[in-house]
């Protein structure tokens, strides 16, 4: 009975972990600057940029994903969600972990996310902590009361996905380097705006759910579903992935070559989502697979251009 109550938690801890979409967002912009500072500082980065990854993991995985999924399970959307990569980690449903459990894990996470935002700071000093501070924050309000920045249109990407992964990749670089860069800096704007298109679809299946829920989840796609009808639900996807594209380009012409690759990414998300049917789930799921796989494979031919 103690060995399965374990394998029950092991296998609710990776559930919680979601690889797929912390790769696409925090795990493809640290791995970016990486790469950039290992190209400035060489092997002396390595030791630092292990606890960066494990501390991006910690927030972006269990903090995070823990809030989520215990205030979205509260509210109910989790329990109705039709969606296949979305409607949470589905560990309380699946009887994975509890509340509780998750409240213990998010403490946890929390407590490590301070200690090692401690180790950088001995290094690196007070900007480290501004840095821990609002990635802390983002995790707390993009679903938690009294905010909830997640269930009103535009707020919760912007702050808590945009912003958070603007402030990660300026962080990661400099925790790593000690100094700044307009390269990562602007890599992380232009990979936050494609995970914004990439997460506009992630919101899409759930869309009947967090209108059912109390209070009403009203994400972008739920917000112009309501206002313009089903045809218009994938329509921030395709906003996002545009606006991916021009910065794409403008990076391209102005900072780097590199930049060019993001804007081919940005070109076939805006295809995907302007193709996809969007109350069809399965549909949905196919084309996010598809703009989860390119974002991540954007990453890592970045950090084989950056590094060669």
């Amino acid at each position: 009975m103690k060995n399965i109550k374990i394998q029950r938690k092991i296998l609710g801890l990776w559930a919680l972990m979601r690889f797929m979409p912390v790769l696409t967002f925090s795990g493809s912009i640290v791995l970016i600057n990486i790469s950039y500072a290992w190209q400035k500082a060489g092997p002396a980065i390595l030791k630092p940029a292990l606890i960066l990854a494990a501390g991006a993991l910690t927030m972006n995985s269990f903090l995070a994903h823990s809030l989520n999924d215990m205030e979205d399970w509260r509210s109910g959307t989790d329990r109705v969600s039709r969606g296949i990569l979305s409607g949470g980690s589905k560990v309380i449903k699946y009887g994975l972990l509890n509340r509780l459990e998750l409240g213990e894990i998010a403490m946890a996470a929390f407590i490590l996310s301070l200690g090692i935002g401690t180790y950088f700071y001995h290094i690196r000093g007070p900007l480290v902590l501004a840095a821990l501070a609002f990635g802390i924050f983002a995790a707390w309000v993009y679903t938690c009361p009294p905010l909830r920045l997640a269930y009103r249109p535009f707020l919760g990407e912007w702050i808590c996905l945009w912003l958070s992964g603007t402030v990660l990749s300026t962080a990661s670089y400099f925790v790593l380097t000690g100094g700044f860069d307009i390269f990562p800096f602007f890599a992380g704007v232009v990979q936050s705006t494609l995970v914004l298109g990439w997460l506009m679809q992630h919101h899409v299946p759930d869309i009947s759910a967090d209108l059912s829920a109390a209070p009403v989840k009203l994400t972008t796609p739920a917000y112009f579903y309501l206002r313009w009808g089903p045809r218009y639900a994938m329509m921030p996807s395709v906003m996002y992935f545009v606006l991916a594209l021009v910065l794409s380009i403008a990076g391209y012409y102005y900072i780097h070559p590199v930049f060019l690759g993001m804007a081919f990414v940005a070109i076939l998300g805006i295809l995907a989502a302007a193709s996809t049917k969007s109350q069809d789930v399965m549909d949905v799921t196919r084309k996010q697979l598809f703009t989860t796989v390119l974002i991540i494979i954007n990453s890592m031919v970045f950090t084989i251009y950056i590094t060669l």
